[in-house]
């Protein structure tokens, strides 16, 4: 495995997610609430170019421990979840979208994690324009469709990202010492995830890939 710098912005949303219901640290999460702005704002480009500016087969997880939560985060180009990236129309785009949804929401299909570390899941967040376009009202979606009838050539030059965060609560959280990227599995699409974690141990990243998808801490 190819170790590779620590990207921060990413971890950073990863981190805000994971520490979302924990006030005891707002105080000290205030004191950088500017620099932290300033920071996201700056790295917007940046996060991205963590993928390759979108780099179809490529795909980054983070993972930020917190005591006893563990937040991770997907960021994808859509294409390795769902083989497209255009709004859903057709009736089987938007059957594999809600498929593919489905799975996302199952924690497993992207991460694997030790048993012995008791690691119950909370959350669940998705989001993408893709996502959101299948869940709106039947109006909008004809709307879009009508839309996309007429822009049909814009299919072929999409370009829509996913995200999918999760946030768990470990009761043995000492015991996380390794995690197994179970998203080749799912989404065979996705040829390789650029790994960043925040533990107790340190900062630590990596390429992972079908043969090679595991890390330990």
């Amino acid at each position: 495995m190819r170790v590779l710098p620590l990207i921060a912005s990413g971890l950073l949303t990863s981190l805000a997610f994971a520490l979302h219901a924990h006030s005891d640290h707002d105080h000290e999460h205030k004191k950088h609430d500017h620099g932290h702005d300033k920071h996201q704002h700056d790295h917007k480009h940046d996060h991205g170019d963590s993928l390759g500016a979108h780099v179809h087969g490529v795909a980054s997880l983070n993972l930020v421990l917190d005591g006893a939560i563990l937040a991770v985060e997907l960021d994808s180009p859509a294409d390795n979840i769902l083989g497209f990236e255009y709004l859903p129309s057709s009736d089987a785009d938007k059957a594999t979208t809600k498929a593919a949804m489905d799975t996302l929401r199952q924690a497993d299909s992207v991460v694997s994690l030790p048993s012995a570390a008791g690691c119950a899941l909370d959350d669940v967040k998705l989001e993408s324009l893709i996502f959101a376009a299948l869940e709106t009202s039947h109006e909008h979606a004809h709307k879009h469709d009508h839309d996309h009838d007429h822009k049909h050539g814009d299919k072929e030059h999409a370009h829509n990202d996913l995200s999918a965060q999760y946030q768990f609560t470990c009761s043995n959280p000492d015991a996380l010492s390794a995690v197994e990227v179970s998203l080749f599995e799912h989404f065979p699409r996705t040829e390789t995830v650029i790994l960043q974690a925040i533990t107790p141990s340190g900062q630590q990243g990596g390429e992972l890939s079908a043969s090679n998808n595991s890390i330990r801490f």
